[in-house]
């Protein structure tokens, strides 16, 4: 067992001992902003608003421990866990399709209207993303943050797959804290969503002209 796996478990143990378990800690991510938002305005004003789809982000998928409410650790390559006190104050896949769309309501070249996950009966595609990884990475006495995403664009009529694609990130975090976890985890959370929209922007670019001849 690493040293960050024996101080983990000798904590919940100590836990145990001393009279019951811990307080909950609840944690939100805060996803780095990436833009003005108001510059997406501006552009889509300019392109012409009636011209250009709207686009639905869902609440990404989860599933296994990422659909617990637990904040999950794993202990080098293959060993995984989730804190028995220390846990998202909202599901981490709405909490990753709210930072999806800041993320591109701040972008002034996303050729595309966006609406939350209410108007997807009346939106031309939908964002559908999937978590893969998301985690606190424990390898002896270094500690990391990990994020795997993966993402499709669907067109609505009929359902079909217009593009899709995967991101994965990892990165140090500065100090073992669950407040430096989560910073981390929310850094990382806006790079993968930028790099999925900059693959995505080919397949929406393009529907967005073929829609544009049809109005």
């Amino acid at each position: 067992m690493t040293r960050r796996g024996a101080i983990i478990v000798g904590g919940l143990l100590l836990g145990g001992c001393l009279g019951g378990p811990r307080p909950v800690e609840r944690y939100r991510l805060v996803p780095a902003p990436v833009a003005h938002p108001a510059a997406t305005a501006a552009t889509t004003a300019e392109s012409g608003a009636s011209s250009l789809p709207t686009l639905t982000v869902e609440p990404y998928a989860t599933s296994g421990i990422y659909a617990d409410p637990q904040i999950v650790f794993r202990l080098g390559e293959t060993t995984y866990g989730t804190y028995p006190n220390r846990e998202w104050a909202v599901p981490l896949g709405t909490m990753l399709a709210d930072a999806t769309l800041e993320v591109m309501r701040a972008i002034p070249a996303l050729r595309a209207r966006v609406a939350d996950e209410r108007a997807s009966s009346s939106s031309d595609l939908v964002w559908r993303g999937v978590v893969q990884q998301f985690e606190e990475v424990d390898r002896g006495n270094q500690v990391s943050a990990a994020v795997r995403l993966d993402a499709a664009l669907v067109r609505v009529p009929g359902d079909s797959v217009i593009w899709q694609g995967t991101v994965g990130l990892e990165q140090p975090v500065p100090e073992a804290t669950m407040g430096a976890i989560v910073d981390s985890l929310s850094s990382l959370t806006s790079g993968a969503i930028v790099q999925l929209l900059a693959g995505a922007r080919g397949a929406l670019t393009a529907h967005t002209l073929r829609l544009s001849r049809t109005r």
